[in-house]
This record gives structure tokens, C-alpha cells and sequence, in this order.
């Protein structure tokens, strides 16, 4: 299966009309996102979002792990009905 294209919160927030931190938020609301900031394995599998663990070295404190949560395409489908269908 081709992996979809994927999207940073950022730029999926605008293509979104909202505001990367309102894009959060819902992506709570919805469950998509869990408490420990981690995407919801049913998005994932549904193939909603794409996580990504890495590690990096932060010049102050030293290497640090981190989640990128990433949005697809079938996603922003997804996001925009649901978030649509809540407004009206």
C-alpha cells in the first residue's frame, strides 16, 4: 500500500481555517489524540494520521525522544466533515 501524503499540524490547520492550536484541541475532542499526547491507534489503522517517533539532541538537556503526529490526506476528509458537521 503507498503511504499518503501527510500533513504537519501546522499546515493542516491552515489548509483547515483553524489555528494550529484549535487543531489540537479538536483533534482531543475528537479522541484522536490521547492524554499522553500520542495518536489514537484507530486513526492510525483507519489511516487518519501517521505518528513518527524519533530521537534528538537537545543542546541544553541532551537527547530527547519525540512524537510527530502528522495528518493524511483521507484525514483532512475526515477532520473537515466532522468538524463541519459540528458547526452546523
Amino acid at each position: 500500500m503507498k503511504r499518503q501524503r501527510t500533513y504537519r499540524m501546522s499546515v493542516a490547520a491552515r489548509r483547515l481555517g483553524l489555528t494550529k492550536a484549535l487543531l489540537r484541541t479538536q483533534l482531543r475532542h475528537l479522541g484522536a489524540i490521547t492524554e499522553d499526547k500520542r495518536a489514537n491507534p484507530l486513526w492510525v489503522r483507519q489511516g487518519w494520521l501517521h505518528e513518527e517517533q524519533f530521537q534528538y539532541q537537545h543542546p541544553a538537556v541532551g537527547w530527547r525522544w519525540c512524537t510527530r503526529i502528522e495528518i493524511t490526506e483521507s484525514g483532512m476528509t475526515e477532520l473537515f466533515s466532522r468538524i463541519h458537521n459540528k458547526a452546523a
